[in-house]
């Protein structure tokens, strides 16, 4: 038991270390690359098109009727917003083949907070949650 453990701690420690299959070299920020603020604005997120250059585009969002605390990013890797204005979105991009974009967002207030994720113009990932500083997470795997 103590060495599965041992072996373990190892695996998740070289993956967090960005020494697992694929690598992260060309990654920044939260398991990806943010665009750019002067990249063109898309009209809507189911409208996103595949990068040219094989790099999947990932769009995460939250809405609901207050500020929201929210924790995203791509695998391992995640950044934090406090206090972050609804609605919000971040627009992300990775060439990694095995993605797990995930979104853990808690309202600042009451009502319902939804998270969605979608992947190169298509919804893979909402959910809702409703109550006084509800929680809501989405977390979609692909390949």
């Amino acid at each position: 038991m103590r060495r599965t453990t041992i072996a373990g701690f190892a695996v998740i420690a070289l993956l967090a270390l960005g020494c697992g299959a694929g690598g992260t070299d060309d990654v920044e920020g939260p398991g990806a690359q943010q665009q750019p603020a002067d990249a063109p604005a898309s009209s809507g997120a189911a409208k996103a098109k595949p990068a040219d250059d094989g790099k999947k585009s990932i769009v995460m969002e939250v809405s609901g009727p207050s500020k929201a605390d929210i924790t995203f990013g791509i695998s391992g890797d995640q950044s934090q917003e406090q206090g972050a204005e609804l609605p919000w979105k971040k627009t992300l991009t990775s060439g990694e083949a095995f993605l797990i974009p995930t979104i853990v967002a808690q309202s600042k207030g009451s009502g319902t907070i939804t998270c969605k994720i979608t992947i190169d113009g298509k919804l893979v990932k909402t959910n809702s949650s409703k109550g006084q500083f509800a929680v809501v997470t989405c977390t979609a795997d692909t390949i």
